[in-house]
């Protein structure tokens, strides 16, 4: 059935025919965007979408966004000490901002020196090709596929074999407006500039390698702007990456993300997202677990206040036997923040002894917060482990009571509480700068702050 947001779909396809199906993945280009034309955008009768509001994004017409560069230093306070970076505005690579890994293949997709590159020809687009999960049968996830035709640039990783990496890599992608976008109907903005980020990281058989992608603006005030990204991970057997995801855009900012992550035989994914900024937020997450042995982890904070939305959708796929997944999200919602949580475990006949485990934990710290929360199990396989659960609650009257009776004031014994619940995902940082930029934008979110960060 055709909805009434498929008539938005036309500013997308013109954008397409602007930038051509040429490159290295022509091909996975023109499938994506045929795929998006002919499903066009969920309306409010696709069960997978029904709680994502789409409207704001829907009413803007999309404008590629600007070429503006920063100014020396301007992406100094989103980098991270003892780190390796490839900085992106906009979208589009900034080399005098960067300074890329040594020692691993490392480049910008808009690069023509990369472009006939093994790495793009057989990963790029393989797995975020448009579908929205693993299965030949899926439906189209309409932002995947989008991304996937009309992404400009991007970052490729390849991790050799036997290679461990001591330096985190940042990849920072930092949204500049040109101006804030001019009011239209019902709260949306008239036009918005919108960027598609892509992310492609190839870790070869026992290789280490540790990404933190960060997502952020120039300007905190800045109007509303849409970020569109997709990542894909390819984990060779034995081989070991560590993700962080930190979305921090600015308030008035969309965000929808897709990321798939592919494990061989004992590789092992640990991947955490944390959303703290933007008005509508959006992470789909797939895993395939595809060789005996691999260990997935998926965690996850958001922080939400006013009217903020964030919904996180994963679906894990055991594929194989002995495979093992853990999911842990927290939600601290204030104000009249809405989230959804959805996460599917997908297990396989033959994923025999699966050890699969997800919990979902929202606290809300007021009455006009709503959390939405649906673990799923679908077990095909007779030898597995798997439990899922979820809490929606407020805080510990009898251990607020018991703080304040010490003589600590409420507006403290209310903070030690909320960020006593929330520090289990961000105390999973063991790159120190990284953590203390979370812990300070988890007290400047409790606070009613934002920090633009670095601990700022």
């Amino acid at each position: 059935m055709t909805s009434a947001a498929d008539t938005r779909t036309g500013p997308y396809l013109e954008l397409f025919a602007g930038r051509g199906a040429g490159g290295p993945v022509g091909a996975r280009r023109q499938q994506a965007i045929e795929r998006f034309e002919a499903a066009g955008f969920p309306g409010s009768r696709d069960e997978e979408w029904r709680q994502t509001n789409l409207g704001p994004i829907l009413r803007a017409r999309p404008v590629a966004a600007s070429g503006r560069a920063l100014g020396d230093g301007g992406a100094l306070p989103f980098l991270y000490p003892d780190c390796d970076s490839m900085v992106f505005v906009n979208g589009r690579y900034a080399p005098a901002a960067s300074s890329p890994p040594e020692g691993v293949t490392a480049f910008s997709l808009a690069d023509p020196a990369g472009a006939g590159s093994e790495l793009l020809a057989e990963h790029l687009g393989a797995s975020v090709d448009g579908r929205a999960s693993c299965s030949a049968d899926a439906g189209v996830h309409p932002f995947a596929a989008l991304n996937t035709a009309l992404f400009e640039d991007g970052v490729a990783l390849g991790i050799p074999a036997g290679t461990a990496l001591e330096r985190p890599i940042q990849v920072l992608w930092l949204s500049a407006p040109s101006a804030d976008a001019a009011a239209g109907d019902n709260g949306a903005p008239a036009s918005m500039e919108v960027s598609f980020p892509r992310l492609l990281v190839v870790a070869a058989e026992n290789s280490q390698a540790s990404v933190i992608e960060t997502f952020a603006a120039a300007d905190p005030a800045a109007g509303g702007y849409f970020v569109c990204p997709a990542a894909e991970f390819v984990c060779g057997a034995g081989s070991v990456v560590r993700h962080t995801r930190l979305q921090a855009d600015a308030a008035g900012a969309f965000h929808i993300g897709f990321q798939h992550a592919r494990l061989d035989r004992a590789a092992a994914f640990d991947s955490s997202s944390l959303a703290f900024g933007g008005a509508l937020v959006r992470n789909d997450t797939v895993a395939l677990l595809d060789g005996e042995g691999a260990d997935c982890t998926l965690d996850g904070l958001y922080v939400l206040d006013g009217s903020q939305f964030t919904g996180n959708h994963m679906r894990v796929e055991h594929r194989q036997p002995h495979t093992t997944s853990h999911q842990l999200y927290k939600g601290v919602l204030d104000g009249q923040a809405r989230s959804v949580f959805n996460g599917r475990i997908y297990v396989h006949q033959a994923a025999q002894k699966t050890d699969a485990k997800q919990t979902n934990r929202n606290l809300l710290l007021s009455k006009a917060a709503l959390a939405n929360s649906n673990p799923q199990l679908e077990i095909f396989a007779d030898d597995v482990r798997c439990t899922h659960g979820s809490t929606i609650g407020r805080l510990d009257e009898d251990a607020l009571f018991y703080l304040r009776a010490r003589g600590i004031g409420f507006e403290e014994a209310h903070g030690m509480l909320v960020h006593a619940f929330a520090r289990e995902v961000t105390d999973k940082a063991t790159f120190e700068p990284l953590r203390r930029d979370l812990e300070a934008r988890l007290f400047a979110s409790l606070n009613g702050g934002r920090s633009n960060g670095q601990g700022g």
